[in-house]
């Protein structure tokens, strides 16, 4: 038989040829990638309205996949990634710090969270939300809370997740003050709150009241402003004065 001719049983393997890869460690890595960043959304997206949150999950949705394909091509060659990588780290590092310092303060911080604020001569500013809201995050009682400025509030006014975060119990409150809403009349119960800080900001006995109704948000309202040295919105910036 001539060993030139063709098996009828196929190719035999060529003890040469490189092994083939599967698509299975892509996959894996993928879902780990997907999972891991949906976790994370998860875990930050405590306190969030559910605006804030619906909109946190969409970014980190498209985090996920950039993320999977970039990892993929990572696996698939290593050296070209990693120089690609790095060239694009310098490009938006380049981008992002020139456009801190273009639109104001230079922070980068206060722009990937605006609530956080900005602490800088004696005064905290703060920036607003895609919704053109001011969000403040105090601790309250000690706790973290999400606070959207309104200064057609008369008193602070937190939800019942926040009244429960603090300490609360929602269902031993007096819910005897009714407030007129966009839904009808609401009840509140009164409060007084031992501590409130904001940054260099902090200010004890407040009071403030515990909404019975829907509240997706809580709110910072006069009570809080009024006990301050001032407070001003000026070039789309909101600006508390201790």
């Amino acid at each position: 038989m001539n060993d030139n001719s063709q098996s009828p049983w196929g190719r035999p393997p060529n003890e040469n040829e490189p092994p083939k890869r599967t698509m299975l460690p892509f996959l894996l890595t993928v879902i780990a990638v997907v999972i891991s960043i949906f976790i994370l959304a998860w875990v930050l997206s405590d306190g969030l309205t559910s605006d804030q949150s619906a909109n946190l999950a969409y970014d980190f949705m498209l985090l996920a996949l950039v993320g999977a394909g970039l990892l993929g091509h990572i696996i698939s060659n290593p050296g070209q990634a990693l120089r690609n990588i790095a060239g694009w780290v310098i490009i938006v590092g380049i981008l992002g710090l020139g456009y801190s310092i273009w639109s104001g303060n230079g922070r980068l911080a206060s722009e990937f969270n605006p609530a956080t604020g900005e602490i800088a001569d004696g005064a905290i500013t703060f920036r607003p939300d895609q919704s053109g809201h001011y969000f403040v995050r105090a601790n309250v009682n000690g706790h973290a809370i999400n606070f959207m400025v309104d200064t057609g509030a008369t008193h602070i006014v937190l939800n019942m997740a926040d009244a429960e975060k603090i300490g609360y119990d929602v269902d031993e409150l007096d819910y005897n003050t009714p407030a007129s809403t966009a839904n009808g009349i609401v009840y509140s119960a009164p409060v007084k709150l031992e501590s409130m800080e904001i940054g260099l900001i902090k200010i004890e006995n407040v009071d403030g009241f515990v909404n019975q109704g829907e509240l997706d948000v809580s709110l910072l309202g006069m009570s809080f402003l009024n006990q301050l040295s001032g407070y001003e919105v000026r070039d789309g910036l909101l600006t508390l004065y201790p």
